[in-house]
C-alpha cells in the first residue's frame, strides 16, 4: 500500500508534506509533486499537512483519479527528490480550489525542445557572486526580478539542479545543472526554484 498525490496539487506545489515525510520519498516536478510508491512507508504524516486535500491511500482514491498512481510511479523515476519544504507557486492560492486541472500538468518534458536564451553579441564577464546553497542563496531569487539594462547574468550551477523560470507570461523554463548553464537576459523577469541541495553562483557580463 502507498499514498498517492492528486490532481489538487496541480499548479499549487505546497510542500508542507515534504516535512514530515520521514523517508524522502517525495518527488518533484515543475508544477506538481508525486510519492515514489517503491519508498512510501504508509505512515499517513503528509496527508493531514497538504493544504490542499490531495493526497490519498491508494485504496482510497475519489472517483476519476485513478491514474494518479501510475502517474505517481513514472514521475517520481524521472523527476529529483525534494527533501525541504519551500514555497508554494506564486498564483498557488488563485489555483487551490480550481477543478479537472490534469490539462495543466507540466512533466518538464518540452524543456527539451525550448532553448535557452544566449546573447547575439560577444560578452565579458565583470563580476560574480559568491557561490550559493539552497539554504542560503537570497530569498529575493525566488521571486521576480531582472538585471538592468545592457547587463546578462549566468546562471552556473557547480553541483545538483536548479529551475530557471521565466516571468514574462511565456511559461517558459528550464532545469539547469553542471551540464547546463543558463543565460538571464537584461531586464528580463525571472526567479528560480530550488529542486533539492544545490551549489551556484550568478556571474554579469555585458
Amino acid at each position: 500500500m502507498t499514498h498517492v498525490v492528486t490532481e489538487s496539487c496541480i499548479r499549487c506545489k505546497y510542500t508542507d508534506c515534504v516535512t514530515v515525510c520521514p523517508v524522502d520519498c517525495f518527488y518533484e516536478g515543475p508544477n506538481f509533486l508525486v510519492i515514489n510508491p517503491h519508498e512510501c512507508i504508509d505512515c499517513t504524516l503528509c496527508v493531514a499537512e497538504c493544504p490542499v486535500d490531495a493526497i490519498f491511500r491508494d485504496v482510497d482514491m475519489p472517483d476519476g483519479m485513478e491514474e494518479y498512481l501510475d502517474l505517481n510511479t513514472d514521475l517520481a523515476a524521472r523527476w529529483p527528490v525534494i527533501i525541504q519544504k519551500k514555497p508554494a507557486l506564486p498564483d498557488a492560492e488563485q489555483w487551490r480550489h480550481t477543478r479537472d486541472k490534469r490539462q495543466y500538468l507540466d512533466t518538464g518534458e518540452q524543456e527539451a525542445d525550448l532553448l535557452l536564451p544566449e546573447p547575439s553579441l560577444p560578452l565579458a564577464e565583470y563580476q560574480r557572486t559568491p557561490e550559493f546553497t539552497a539554504e542560503n542563496a537570497p530569498a529575493s531569487l525566488r521571486h521576480d526580478h531582472r538585471t538592468k539594462a545592457g547587463i546578462w547574468g549566468r546562471l552556473i550551477i557547480l553541483e545538483g539542479q536548479l529551475r530557471y523560470c521565466l516571468e514574462d507570461g511565456s511559461g517558459r523554463a528550464w532545469t539547469l545543472s553542471p551540464e547546463r548553464p543558463g543565460w538571464i537576459p537584461p531586464d528580463l523577469p525571472h526567479r528560480v526554484e530550488f529542486l533539492g541541495p544545490v551549489r551556484f553562483f550568478v556571474s554579469f557580463w555585458r
